[in-house]
């Protein structure tokens, strides 16, 4: 297909409502613990569950457990997180857009009074395949010399390597040939699993502290293509084998790797930048929180702005400290704005960034239109005077 075609209909899809692809919401209960919420994981066989909360969405995820050290015990408050709600008017480079930019594979979605279902990625994915232009080749979308590990490391290293880059797949190799994948969905299937791992017996203390080699539990026939593999081609081979990923490999040697959110970006639309400068230092590590932080933020700029047209420029000044005997973060957010004649500025805490944000939005809302008033009233005083 003829890229001018094919940019064509992806915009079109784009611009297509999400009513026809909603699905039931896969929820979990909201005060259950992470052993409940994985039963739910392994047997809807999906990436995340939803916690729904009125007319607002927690997530929970695979990464959240592979971050926890008890999953018997640690309550889903403690590691939720909350994922913008879309209407169920928006359309699919929206939803698409979430997605891609808060590394999920799934997003709620409201009808204005409480959740109503969710579209996934998968059809989102399926509405872009064949649409691809013919000349896109995989390694166009491929993140280059991704990170590996050798067939005889341990489970334990490939959980560590999964949690400190923030990843979800780790390809397995052999003196730099490719030998096969192991992913956060293999690694948390054992935590529930008989102690039998395919055709190997693993001793149980060794289960528990996953010391044995990840071909054990890996993936050893992944998708793998060379890189003039058209993206097209490779996404129908990634959907019908159920796949989240590609490997793309070069003479046996291990070149890149495209995942679901790679073909995520195409479908997206790009959300306008503020007309503002905007900086934010202090984003959290995980890039879960980190894209939904900026997301926030530019947005609430973004809504200032349109009140408040003459900001020169927005501050946000992030600080956080683990709560003692927890992995949960508390915040401490601060967020400056700056006018020709004024500056604004508010503080508050909480567990919930977005949260934290909504409170400052408001109390800066009041803050600048009080002060707005204030000198507005002045101006007609002193131009009373003068007349």
């Amino acid at each position: 297909m003829p890229a001018a075609t094919a940019s064509k209909l992806i915009q079109e899809i784009k611009n297509q409502p999400i009513d026809s692809l909603i699905s039931p919401l896969i929820e979990a209960p909201s005060d259950a613990t992470l052993s409940r919420v994985l039963a739910v994981l392994r047997e809807q066989e999906v990436y995340e569950v939803f916690l729904p909360e009125g007319t607002r969405c927690g997530i929970i995820s695979e990464r959240e457990f592979l971050r926890t050290t008890n999953i018997e015990t640690t309550k889903t408050p403690t590691v939720v997180q909350y994922v913008p709600v879309l209407r169920k008017e928006a359309l699919i480079g929206e939803s698409a857009r979430l997605m891609a930019d808060y590394r999920i594979r799934a997003v709620p979605v409201s009808d204005g009074r409480r959740i109503i279902g969710q579209v996934n990625g998968k059809a989102l994915l399926a509405e872009l395949k064949g649409r691809i232009a013919s000349d896109l080749r995989i390694s166009s979308l491929a993140t280059g010399n991704p990170a590996t590990i050798e067939e005889t490391g341990s489970v334990a290293k490939a959980r560590e390597v999964l949690v400190r880059r923030r990843i979800d797949h780790l390809p397995v190799t052999s003196v730099k040939a490719l030998k096969g994948l192991i992913t956060s969905t293999h690694i948390i299937s054992l935590l529930r699993d008989p102690e039998r791992v395919g055709s190997k017996s693993i001793r149980p203390q060794h289960k528990a502290d996953f010391d044995f080699p990840v071909a054990d539990i890996m993936d050893g026939n992944p998708l793998v293509f060379s890189p003039d593999m058209s993206a097209d081609d490779a996404l129908k081979h990634m959907l019908e084998s159920a796949k989240t990923c590609v490997l793309i490999t070069q003479w046996d040697e291990l070149q890149g790797i495209t995942t679901q959110r790679d073909f995520m970006k195409l479908l997206a639309e790009v959300e306008p930048e503020p007309e503002v400068p905007v900086f934010i230092v202090g984003l959290p590590e995980d890039p879960f929180e980190s894209e939904a932080t900026k997301a926030k933020f530019k947005r609430i700029v973004r809504q200032l702005h349109k009140v408040f047209p003459d900001i020169l420029e927005a501050r946000s000044i992030i600080k956080s400290k683990h709560k003692t005997g927890t992995e949960r973060r508390r915040y401490e957010v601060t967020v400056q704005i700056r006018t020709p004649k004024d500056s604004f500025s508010y503080s508050e805490e909480g567990w919930e960034l977005p949260l934290v944000y909504d409170v400052i939005t408001d109390r800066l809302k009041r803050l600048m239109t009080k002060k707005q008033k204030n000198r507005r009233s002045r101006e007609r005083e002193s131009q009373e005077q003068t007349d």
